[in-house]
């Protein structure tokens, strides 16, 4: 199917198609208030995951520390 042809059958605006998204922001906060209302992971209700700042922190001691 051409990109046409489906944006004709679907109703799509041709803004959306070629729009680059920027990555999502993780917010500790906000990700726990939402898993106790929704279905999903057990790891994320339990708030066992990190946000984009601690990832990095644990990313840079992982690659700062010196091999044997």
């Amino acid at each position: 199917m051409e990109l046409e042809s489906v944006k004709e059958k679907f109703g799509a605006k041709g803004d959306i198609w070629n729009t680059d998204f920027k990555e999502p922001r993780i917010d500790r906060n906000l990700t726990l208030e939402f898993s106790a209302k929704h279905r999903g992971s057990v790891r994320l209700a339990m708030g066992l995951f990190y946000t984009d700042k601690e990832w990095e922190a644990i990313r840079k001691k992982v690659l700062g520390t010196p091999l044997p």
